[in-house]
């Protein structure tokens, strides 16, 4: 069996934001979903440009802001967007 996954997940504390600095220079929130020490899920309001491959400035809620990139992007409705972040530093 092939193991994928370098860190174990664990739930957030109950409503964890994530703040999530990109290209327009807005800072997008969203709800943190699943934590690990290399990265982090969470949910936001669609935009184009979360997109694989982007490098952003991520702050999950009380740890130091850091250089991350989007992993993957699924699509939960027409509004909602699940996004993955590997951190960097």
């Amino acid at each position: 069996m092939e193991i994928k996954r370098k860190f174990i997940r664990f739930e957030p504390d109950e409503n964890t934001y994530v703040l999530l600095n990109i290209q327009d220079e807005e800072i997008h929130s969203g709800l943190c979903l699943t934590e690990s020490q290399g990265g982090c899920s969470a949910v936001f309001k669609n935009n184009p440009l979360y997109r694989a491959g982007e490098m952003v400035m991520v702050k999950v809620g009380k740890l130091d802001p850091t250089s991350a990139e989007i992993r993957w992007v699924s699509e939960l409705d027409k509004d909602v967007v699940k996004v993955g972040f590997e951190f960097l530093t």
